[in-house]
């Protein structure tokens, strides 16, 4: 997603100027409006004019994007998601090693169809840390490249940081990261 606009907007009975984004999970607009029109409850989207119009769950909106980037916004709120698997690039029957408790119908789901294996033997590994032992075992064996699976955010025992810090001491570097879930983020690493 990741757009962005300074718009004229109104939503949920407030209107003005506001600056835009489009995310995965909807349409924020920031300050002075401080509203989220959140995507699963948008429908009937049109562009009218240079306006994105459409429907949600506190009525209708309308941003004044542009004739173009009203296109666009369109399209992007048009286009499905991309699963769990895809954003970490899992497919079925691939050899992957997987490490730790995967946890949640989020992670299940996107390691469904991989074929588990050894390490030696995986294209891509999976692997969830919840603290600085697993890490060293993971860092040592792991095939290159690897998601780790951590906690997320400032309530997280071991976060993002955490993990970073012990992966770059072992001659790795963050590549990509991606959410998995409310409380758990994904961060790939591939050997230096």
């Amino acid at each position: 997603m990741g757009r962005e606009a300074f718009v004229e907007a109104s939503y949920a009975g407030r209107s003005g100027k506001a600056k835009a984004l489009l995310e995965a999970e909807g349409i924020i607009l920031r300050r002075p409006l401080g509203l989220t029109i959140a995507r699963g409850s948008i429908r009937g989207l049109i562009v009218e004019g240079g306006d994105l119009v459409g429907q949600a769950e506190q009525g209708p909106f309308r941003l004044g994007l542009g004739a173009g980037e009203a296109l666009k916004w369109k399209a992007a709120l048009e286009k499905p998601l991309p699963t769990l698997a895809e954003k970490m690039g899992l497919s079925p029957g691939m050899a992957v090693w997987i490490f730790g408790t995967l946890d949640g119908a989020e992670l299940e789901g996107a390691l469904a169809d991989v074929e588990r294996v050894e390490p030696a033997d995986a294209v891509q590994g999976v692997a969830r840390v919840e603290g600085p032992e697993a890490m060293e075992a993971v860092a040592a064996v792991t095939p290159s490249p690897v998601w780790i699976v951590h906690g997320k955010g400032k309530a997280a025992v071991f976060g993002d940081n955490a993990v970073r810090a012990a992966m770059r001491a072992e001659g790795w570097i963050d590549v990509k990261s991606c959410a998995v879930s409310e409380t758990l983020s994904a961060t790939r690493y591939r050997r230096r």
